[in-house]
């Protein structure tokens, strides 16, 4: 099995991440830009994306989210959580779909 989607739960995955060092909190803004806070900012062209995980809902399977591995080009390490399928964030998955994807690589 590869990198993506070997974890049973979000909290597992994101304890697992956080000791590979990915500690960071990633939202995408309305703007399309990765952004912890106020204060930084990367364009996807500045972001690679090393894993993702898929997880169905415990109680409703239909209720499905997705955790984006990333690092940015300044050593940044960190996490976006969204929903995944029909609810997901058109803003997120337009962004994921323009960094740079690095899970594919051996």
């Amino acid at each position: 099995m590869g990198k993506n989607n070997q974890y049973e739960t979000m909290v597992e995955a994101l304890e697992q991440l956080i000791k590979k060092g990915y500690t960071h909190n990633f939202q995408v803004n309305e703007h399309g830009q990765l952004v912890e806070g106020e204060e930084v900012s990367f364009l996807p062209s500045q972001v690679e994306l090393h894993e993702f995980h898929r997880f169905e809902g415990l109680t409703n399977p239909s209720d499905m989210s997705i955790l984006y591995v990333l690092e940015t080009y300044s050593g940044l390490k960190g996490t976006v959580v969204d929903a995944y399928g029909v609810s997901g964030s058109e803003t997120v998955s337009n962004f994921m779909n323009q960094v740079d994807q690095k899970q594919f690589d051996s």
